[in-house]
């Protein structure tokens, strides 16, 4: 298990479940005294490419076919990592990974990109091989595609949040929330 402090990762169980909009939420409130990075990782199976969303045009790294880390520069775009961007993150990245090389694109990530920032990721694959210093889960309770399984995740989870009961929950968590001697901490 990779060890990342400084790291905020959000998962959730669905499309629409409030992944962006908590991590902007979040990237607005630590970027007035922290410098943030905004990541954005996809693990994507055979067949789920066009599922993910293009990202040509923007610097990318290919190695091998197995990953590929493009930065997003476009904050005019309606792309979640363009989100990040307005949101006063100072860089964001995405990350399309082959599901088995998850671990090597997050390593190179971080020995490459990351040079002591904060990170707000949206991921909840990378959960399974990362440690991060703060694991969000979001729920929608009412998905109009199939939910994901989360037996896995929710056991692993800091905080659980529930996108259908309001922004107002999502607010008052990123309000909360600091970066103080190494750690997050939040009053709930």
């Amino acid at each position: 298990m990779i060890s990342v402090p400084e790291m905020v990762m959000i998962g959730g169980n669905s499309r629409n479940s409030g992944k962006t909009t908590m991590a902007c939420s979040i990237i607005r409130k630590l970027s007035v005294n922290h410098e943030v990075i905004g990541l954005k990782v996809t693990s994507v199976k055979p067949g789920e490419e066009e599922l993910h969303g293009n990202h040509n045009g923007n610097h990318n790294e290919n190695f091998n076919g197995n990953f590929t880390i493009f930065e997003e520069k476009n904050s005019e775009s309606h792309k979640d990592t363009a989100k990040m961007l307005q949101a006063g993150a100072t860089h964001v990245y995405y990350i399309r990974v082959e599901q088995n090389f998850t671990e090597q694109a997050i390593l190179h990530f971080l020995f490459s990109y990351a040079k002591g920032q904060l990170i707000v990721c949206e991921s909840r694959s990378l959960r399974r091989i990362v440690n991060p210093g703060l694991f969000l889960i979001m729920m929608r309770l009412q998905v109009k595609t199939e939910a994901k399984d989360m037996s896995d995740f929710l056991g692993m989870a800091d905080k659980i949040l529930y996108f259908d009961e309001g922004l107002e929950g999502i607010k008052h968590f990123s309000d909360n929330l600091k970066f103080n001697n190494c750690k997050f901490v939040w009053n709930s």
